[in-house]
């Protein structure tokens, strides 16, 4: 177990992830894990400020399902929190502002009242300042897109299609605003294509060449289909009369 403490500043429980447990939970974990002076670890230089660690590793550690720890991490990029850097094998995870969060903790007993109340008025000014900053992006994002949407969910198969999809909406500024809608759209593909990517990824530029707001068959299709039902129906009458005659 690690030695040592970290500092939680009040204002923790104005940060904007805050009202979700799981955000609370992963960024606490990686504060308490992550080196608090430069290190090595198997050849590598683990700088102050970052752990080495992998999604099975943080699974196994905080008990956050994967798929929610990759959505989890993908907000606290967004929001410049972390920065992730990956190999085949495994990923250092930098805390951005892990100096503005936790100051020198090499001071002692030796220390003053006055350069705490000094350390923590500059802790308060930085925290105050990086706010501001933040707010005045998310406010940038949310004219773009006002949730962070999570991607997981596409198969790949059908991400080169659904994306082209995804941009074109985008260009007519009608983008999806909710999670929902997103994947939503995505099923409908998937359904309306009779779950073959090759007939999706038509279904996609057909539409899309037509100009249409939303994802249809071709014409010609959804005709022939209708064909097939009327010459289905006229033969079941046929047989049914031929056999009271």
């Amino acid at each position: 177990m690690n030695n040592g403490w970290i500092k939680l500043h009040r204002k923790f429980s104005d940060w904007e992830w805050f009202n979700i447990s799981e955000m609370v939970h992963l960024f606490i974990y990686l504060m308490l894990n992550a080196n608090h002076e430069d290190g090595e670890w198997r050849g590598v230089i683990v700088k102050r400020g970052q752990i080495v660690t992998g999604l099975n590793s943080l699974h196994q550690k905080t008990k956050i399902s994967n798929q929610t720890l990759r959505t989890c991490l993908k907000r606290l990029e967004k929001t410049k929190e972390i920065n992730i850097q990956s190999t085949n094998k495994y990923s250092i995870i930098t805390i951005c502002n892990y100096d503005n969060y936790q100051l020198d903790q090499q001071t002692t007993n030796n220390q003053t009242n006055k350069q705490l109340t000094s350390n923590q008025q500059t802790t308060n000014k930085q925290l105050t300042t990086n706010k501001k900053e933040k707010n005045k992006e998310n406010d940038n994002n949310e004219k773009n897109n006002k949730e962070v949407f999570d991607f997981s969910f596409l198969e790949v198969e059908y991400k080169e299609a659904f994306e082209t999809w995804i941009e074109y909406k985008k260009e007519k500024k009608q983008a999806y605003k909710t999670q929902k809608s997103l994947e939503t759209c995505y099923y409908n593909l998937k359904m309306i294509s009779d779950f073959d990517p090759t007939k999706a990824k038509q279904i996609v530029f057909n539409s899309i060449a037509n100009n249409w707001a939303g994802l249809f068959k071709p014409k010609a299709e959804t005709k022939t289909k209708q064909d097939e039902q009327r010459n289905y129906i006229t033969k079941r009458i046929f047989e049914i009369t031929g056999n009271n005659q």
